[in-house]
């Protein structure tokens, strides 16, 4: 069969050839003009795939940068207000120094003013807000870390609660790698352990052993409570006896010495402990005796024996209390003895065996004391508020002095820490930037337009186009003999 090539054919076949090279010519001036080779995933299935995972990867990476970034500016941040911190607990440790050295009230009051004044800028340190966050809450950091009050008594440290979280507060960089940002303030500004309680005092007790639970300092208040006399002297407590005596103790701990140089009871003289004697009457009913330490007792002499010179016993009992009279225990004179704090219900172990006298002793339970409560208790000891001997003010000192240490290197073990936490990601951001450099490229071969490839192609379809309307223009052309031949 003969096929004849008809007008209507070539057209249909010079259409063809024409879109196709325009199809090829404009897809090569797109990736020209782009940089990029496809656009959609049904230009290139594969590639395209590739290309997406590489963008997501990329995106991660982006993250990962970000993040860095803000925990590198947190943690540089908190860096700096630890400084600070270092810088003020160096500084009151200065302070300390010059007023265990003075002698000059004035001087230590000012000691003590300037070191209130460090009280309330670490109080601000403490309660530092970051971007949102507060820099020392760990992972409760929406609301300040820390609480203060006033003490409950007289004598008492200031009250300040944490109201952070213990755990610290960790960003996540890439699937395994965590750091910690948000410190915990316990850590930083709490207390460092509880050390062996220290009492300061002249009642004659001491501390029995054992773990206490009361923290920061408290008063031991030894009171007495009643004093009775043994034998024939007829010697009787005096009506001030219940709240005036101070002497304190089982037979044995204290006596008086009566000698009646009447001979009828009538008048004589009276000593405590061998203290000065002092002159009595039968009248007496309320005589102030006092001891060598001026400890002292209150007698009524209207009933001394006839005749009577010697010694009497006696036995003094007493209470103790470690939340201001609030509640008090009878002295046991035991080893143990625990005395408990009715508003906080903690407690402190008291060796009552040697209590000779009623008075206020200090205690003060080392190591847990946070920052903040060992500033006010230097401050405290600078004014000498407890009313101590003056050696043991400067003891006192010297205590402080170990807790501002202590409280320093914990500040410089958060700080250490949180400064390898910064250069530890330094070094994952270089990482990250590098890989997200070569993912760039991993994009850019994949997807990115080969120029050279796509010129050659656009020209070779500039000329084929061409040769394709030269070709129809000719056959186009063609008169009927030419057309039948």
């Amino acid at each position: 069969m003969t096929t004849r090539v008809t007008t209507a054919g070539f057209t249909r076949n010079a259409i063809r050839f024409s879109n196709l090279h325009n199809a090829t010519l404009f897809q090569a001036q797109k990736e020209i003009s782009s940089g990029v080779k496809f656009h959609a995933a049904s230009e290139s299935p594969l590639e395209f795939r590739q290309v997406r995972s590489l963008k997501t990867e990329y995106v991660k990476l982006q993250a990962d940068k970000q993040s860095i970034q803000i925990a590198t500016s947190t943690l540089n941040t908190s860096v700096s207000h630890l400084q600070d911190a270092s810088d003020l607990v160096t500084y009151a440790k200065t302070l300390v120094q010059k007023g265990i050295q003075s002698l000059d009230p004035d001087e230590s009051e000012s000691l003590a003013t300037e070191i209130e004044a460090l009280l309330e800028q670490a109080k601000s340190i403490s309660t530092t807000k970051f971007n949102g966050n507060y820099l020392f809450g760990g992972t409760r950091s929406d609301q300040p870390p820390y609480e203060f009050s006033s003490p409950t008594f007289e004598d008492g440290l200031p009250i300040s609660t944490y109201t952070g979280s213990n755990q610290r507060s960790q960003t996540h960089i890439g699937e395994s790698i965590s750091i910690d940002t948000l410190y915990s303030g316990k850590e930083i500004f709490g207390a460092s352990g509880r050390q062996s309680t220290i009492l300061v005092g002249y009642s004659g007790a001491k501390h029995g052993g054992g773990t206490d639970t009361l923290i920061g300092r408290s008063t031991l208040q030894v009171r007495h409570t009643a004093t009775s006399y043994l034998g024939a002297s007829g010697v009787a407590t005096g009506v001030s006896s219940p709240g005036g005596d101070t002497v304190i103790g089982n037979l044995g701990a204290h006596e008086l010495t009566i000698e009646d140089t009447s001979g009828t009871g009538a008048f004589g003289t009276v000593s405590l402990n061998g203290g000065d004697p002092v002159s009595f009457t039968s009248a007496d009913t309320d005589l102030r005796v006092e001891g060598p330490g001026g400890q002292a007792v209150y007698v009524n002499t209207t009933s001394i024996s006839a005749g009577f010179s010697g010694q009497v016993n006696l036995q003094a009992s007493g209470t103790l209390s470690v939340d201001n009279g609030a509640t008090t225990v009878p002295i046991s004179f035991t080893g143990q003895q625990v005395i408990t704090d009715s508003t906080t219900g903690r407690y402190t172990t008291i060796d009552t065996t040697n209590i000779q006298y009623a008075g206020d002793d200090h205690l003060e339970f080392p190591g847990t004391s946070d920052l903040f409560q060992i500033l006010s208790a230097t401050a405290d000891d600078l004014r000498n508020q407890r009313d101590i001997s003056a050696s043991e003010a400067s003891e006192a000192l010297n205590r402080r002095w170990t807790e501002l240490d202590l409280a320093a290197s914990q500040i410089f073990e958060a700080m250490g820490q949180q400064s390898t936490s910064l250069s530890t990601m330094q070094s994952i951001e270089i990482r990250v930037e590098d890989l997200m450099l070569s993912t760039e490229t991993s994009i850019s071969e994949v997807q990115g337009t080969d120029f050279p490839d796509a010129v050659i192609r656009m020209q070779n379809s500039q000329a084929l186009l061409q040769y394709t309307y030269a070709v129809t223009a000719n056959i186009s052309s063609l008169g009927l003999l030419e057309f039948l031949r």
